[in-house]
């Protein structure tokens, strides 16, 4: 038999032998706003969550036959749903480079001079490290420099490096910003934490400052979540983007240290963390030259990876506000197959995040069934490589299938509610722009109460794919649920949350379960729709607020507005 000349439908048809519920486009009602708000229910959300986090998909790891199958399955839901491809076949490619240690050649160690012996690490149990990029060396030696919190913020009046030269060493730096003391309250935003604080700032500093390599110090206060995360994140094969020459070399060291792993390191040169912690809090503080050298051989497989984001577009109606696109994102890919915990080494990612898909592709259909369509265009991203640091929504932006210039919002959907209907709602970036005041809006029409980040100094409004877009200069947010559960106890969702981050973050734990009550990722779905559909029929652009840490001047209006 001839091959198809038309896959995608054919791909559905597959899909549905599988088991994947297809739903009928003569079921959707098309027409008014309460019409299409009706059509994001609970039903259709567990059907797309079952095949996505199913063992089939092997946790849709970029540059696996899982994550090919996942892309797939998205871009024909797009398909059947009515949207158009924005890119061929629905599929933006985007290349990663895959870097993958040979654990048993590599190593990482230091030697003191003032001392005869050396320090060794295991690597995954008490040290992570990985190659930067391409280019760069398998085997280094470099002194070891400890710059505190390796953060140059002129509006803080804070340098932890003032004039000194880094070129060619390796940095060993604490993340979060740096303690607000009693007299400075304000200082770094408070309790808040600023991207000065994410371990990524830390790595493009060093990059920016010609530094050999970083290797962070894990603490689970600060970083909020325990070192087994950062092992089972790390260990495996890790992705970057090919290097933008446009962006200083990539560092030749990256990784992670565990805090008893920090403390022998420095012991090693005769200095104590706890009092290099007090040391770093202090705006005097400058790099502190240790005694010690850092030894590293990374070698291993070094390939580049195909992989897509998959993107539909809703044309608008308006014949030139239709040039303006509303941008909703969530990433489809998780982390493959790990170690295995419990005899299971799959990690589904059913939270994080074939929940957000699953609510991406209610919300398209919500918007397809409209009729008008909004007078502005509608994208719907579903970005890979989150989980190896936002590759996907970077790889977006520096490369758009529709003019970022022209983009007037970006809205991001990271893990849906599972547990149930909520009092209240929660979005990230909410202070950023205006976007966060018409998101109060909307919830509080629903009956719901609105907060801006309920863990601010865990910066989860700089750990998602919204980031970015407001990077980048676009205002965005990050749409979040809530916890304070209906016919629940004060303190049940709370429960629910550290439940899942203590047993299945980021662990073959995160599997799909039919007795989920997603009323909640309902509430949450509806609200994403409503809020994009303000934007998206609204003639004025959703803008900064006054000190927003990302902020560009609006573009120019299309010619005729």
């Amino acid at each position: 038999m001839p091959r198809s000349t038309t896959p995608l439908p054919l791909r559905v048809t597959l899909l549905a032998l599988l088991c994947v519920p297809v739903l009928l486009a003569a079921g959707v009602q098309r027409g008014s706003l309460a019409q299409a708000l009706a059509t994001i229910r609970t039903g259709d959300l567990h059907a797309r969550m079952a095949f996505l986090a199913d063992d089939l998909l092997e946790g849709r790891a970029p540059g696996t036959r899982g994550g090919a199958l996942a892309t797939r399955y998205i871009a024909a839901e797009m398909q059947r749903i009515g949207l158009r491809p924005a890119a061929p076949d629905y599929l933006q490619p985007v290349t990663l480079v895959g870097t993958r240690l040979d654990t048993a050649r590599a190593f990482l160690r230091a030697g003191a001079r003032s001392s005869p012996g050396t320090v060794h690490f295991d690597l995954g149990e008490e040290a992570v490290i990985w190659r930067g990029g391409e280019a760069t060396p398998t085997v280094i030696e470099a002194p070891l420099v400890f710059v505190g919190y390796g953060v140059d913020a002129p509006e803080y009046g804070w340098d932890d490096f003032e004039d000194y030269d880094v070129r060619g060493k390796v940095l060993l730096a604490l993340v979060n910003d740096p303690p607000a003391p009693p007299n400075e309250p304000d200082l770094f935003e408070g309790r808040a934490l600023t991207y000065y604080g994410r371990w990524t700032y830390k790595l493009e500093e060093a990059r920016r400052r010609g530094a050999l390599g970083v290797l962070l110090v894990h603490s689970p206060g600060t970083a909020g979540y325990d070192w087994s995360v950062v092992r089972n994140s790390w260990s495996g094969e890790r992705f970057f983007l090919p290097r933008d020459t446009a962006l200083p070399a990539p560092l030749a060291l990256e990784g992670w240290l565990s805090g008893p792993a920090a403390r022998r390191l420095l012991r090693a040169g005769n200095l104590d963390l706890g009092e290099l912690f007090v040391r770093a809090a202090r705006r005097d503080f400058r790099p502190i030259e240790t005694s010690l050298s850092i030894q590293a051989a990374l070698p291993g497989r070094l390939r580049r990876v195909q992989s897509a984001n998959v993107a539909g577009l809703l044309p608008g109606s308006d014949s030139v506000l239709m040039r303006e696109t509303v941008v909703y994102t969530a990433h489809w890919d998780h982390l493959g197959i790990g170690s295995a915990v419990g005899g299971d080494s799959i990690y589904n990612g059913a939270y994080d995040n074939a929940s957000g898909v699953a609510l991406l592709l209610e919300i398209a259909e919500a918007f397809a069934s409209l009729e008008p369509a909004p007078a502005r265009s509608i994208l719907f991203l579903a970005t890979t490589a989150e989980e190896a640091g936002l590759l996907g929504s970077e790889a977006y932006v520096r490369a758009p299938v529709r003019p970022l210039q022209r983009t007037v919002a970006a809205l991001n959907v990271d893990g849906a509610n599972l547990w149930g209907e909520t009092e209240d709602l929660m979005v990230l970036g909410g202070t950023w722009s205006t976007l966060g005041g018409s998101a109060a809006v909307r919830a509080r029409a629903q009956g719901l109460r609105l907060t801006f980040d309920r863990a601010p100094e865990l910066g989860l409004a700089f750990r998602s794919d919204h980031f970015p877009f407001a990077r980048a200069g676009v205002p965005a947010l990050g749409i979040g649920h809530g916890l304070e559960y209906r016919g629940r106890p004060a303190g049940w969702g709370e429960r629910q949350l550290l439940r899942y981050d203590s047993a299945a973050y980021h662990r073959p734990g995160d599997e799909y379960d039919p007795d989920w009550d997603l009323r909640g990722a309902v509430q949450q779905g509806r609200l994403a729709f409503l809020l994009g559909w303000d934007v998206a029929t609204t003639a004025e652009r959703p803008t900064w607020d006054p000190g927003a840490p990302f902020r560009r001047p609006p573009a120019p209006r299309p010619p005729g507005r």
